[in-house]
């Protein structure tokens, strides 16, 4: 376990080939505390518990104590946990995306621009307010991050989409770089993505309150999954073509700008028809209840069983603990490639760190093999 409070993220090279990867994650339960509060007390606390994302994490407890049965509790209206969600998705897409995916590659990050959306998101006012900055971010996301990228068709191949990307733009910039480090995605079979399963059909997999151990290492029928941007636009044109070449890290920071204008779309209409729901609620046996959010980093599911008007068990899921299993898309994708040098190891294994987006700070060290 970490000391730190990290997330430890160990490979482990011989010579120029790095043979495997180990994960440390000391992130403790948090779900334990909220065990015999008051349902009333438990929402409160469950945003002040995570620094980031919060208000998902408000409005997975909800949910989840609603649908369970507390009597005294209600949910936010449709339209306003919508906009709440794509709200501190989009926060934080843009921090990603100004700012940490442009450092990786030497690329001047978009400080002042991003300081300035964020702080409009932050203080969002009405409808009209939440239009506007929609399509100020949609407007972002084709002028600004992708500038010259866009045109009548798609790139034919590789080669188009990199001369393309270099026109303009620094996830234009990132993506080529990504690109012309090589192929990302490693020997064996890659980790399955996370299906889009409603909260009855997890309730009906789950069988009651999850356990500690699945919360630190969920698996859907006994395998570990990933989760976030790219299970969601995994069919999406360009990201399909990223992954049927091979490129699962460009795929993955592709399918994010889409997720950011699936975000922009949602602040001008929470609740337009073609847009899947981010909140999902469904009963988990008896007084107790399972939320599945879908968050900027992949799903999260709060469950909770009630007594009275208390907690009796609760559970937490989140998606660092689905893209950082012992099994997972970090572990399987660090390790069975080769890199020139140290530096060109780091910068791989941090680009595929971000590309999946742990929401505790991390560290990557190096280790040797044994007889190295």
């Amino acid at each position: 376990m970490s000391p730190d409070g990290k997330l430890r993220l160990r490979a482990i090279r011989d010579g120029r080939r790095i043979g495997g990867v180990r994960v440390e994650n000391p992130r403790p339960q948090a779900a334990q505390v909220l065990v015999g509060r008051s349902v009333e007390d438990a929402v409160k606390l469950v945003p002040a518990l995570f620094s980031l994302c919060s208000h998902a994490q408000g409005i997975a407890a909800t949910a989840a104590c609603v649908v369970a049965g507390a009597p005294t509790l209600a949910r936010a209206e449709p339209w306003a946990e919508e906009r709440a969600l794509a709200t501190e998705a989009a926060q934080e897409h843009l921090w990603r995306l100004m700012l940490d995916w442009p450092r990786i590659f030497g690329h001047k990050p978009r400080s002042d621009r991003f300081a300035e959306l964020h702080r409009r998101l932050a203080k969002l006012g009405d409808a009209r307010a939440a239009y506007e900055l929609g399509g100020d971010l949609l407007d972002l996301v084709v002028v600004e991050l992708l500038t010259g990228f866009f045109a009548a068709r798609e790139p034919s191949g590789l080669r188009e989409f990199v001369e393309r990307a270099r026109r303009g733009g620094s996830i234009g910039a990132a993506l080529a770089d990504l690109i012309e480090m090589g192929s990302s995605t490693p020997e064996g079979e890659a980790v399955p993505l996370l299906p889009a399963l409603a909260a009855g059909a997890w309730a009906h997999e789950l069988g009651g309150v999850p356990s500690a151990d699945f919360c630190a290492a969920p698996t859907l029928f006994g395998r570990a999954h990933e989760t976030g941007v790219l299970p969601r636009h995994a069919g999406s044109m360009m990201v399909r073509s990223l992954l049927t070449h091979r490129h699962r890290i460009a795929a993955r920071l592709f399918a994010r700008v889409i997720d950011l204008s699936d975000c922009a779309s949602r602040l001008r209409h929470p609740l337009a028809s073609d847009m899947p729901r981010l909140v999902d609620a469904a009963p988990l046996g008896e007084h107790a209840g399972l939320a599945c959010v879908e968050t900027a980093r992949g799903l999260l599911m709060h469950a909770v069983r009630l007594d009275g008007e208390r907690i009796a068990e609760y559970a937490i899921v989140a998606p660092t603990e689905w893209n950082f299993h012992a099994d997972g898309p970090f572990v399987r994708e660090g390790c069975g490639w080769e890199a020139d040098s140290e530096e060109e190891a780091m910068r791989r294994l941090k680009a595929l760190a971000l590309s999946l987006d742990p929401c505790i700070e991390y560290e990557i060290v190096f280790e040797d093999a044994p007889g190295a």
